[in-house]
């Protein structure tokens, strides 16, 4: 599956959940590292890097961006 479509199929499925999803798109005023999907829910948020495969490699900063938002609170890669 490419990574739009898993990238939206995780989107309707957070949707259906009742979550609020915002979709980052890198440019102006989104931070290197800044993981693909943001998603909110009451009491509790979270983060997920979407991407093709297994192998694929980490841009500049994901994983030291993944690992203190899931300190934070929940971020995890989904490929």
């Amino acid at each position: 599956m490419s990574e739009a479509k898993l990238q939206s199929e995780i989107i309707k499925w957070l949707k259906k959940k009742g979550c609020y999803v915002i979709k980052h798109n890198a440019g102006a005023g989104v931070p290197m590292g800044c993981p693909d999907l943001s998603f909110y829910l009451e009491g509790c948020y979270g983060f997920i890097e979407v991407t093709a495969s297994k192998t694929a490699k980490y841009q500049p900063l994901q994983k030291e961006t993944l690992t203190k938002l899931d300190d934070w609170s929940w971020a995890k890669r989904v490929d």
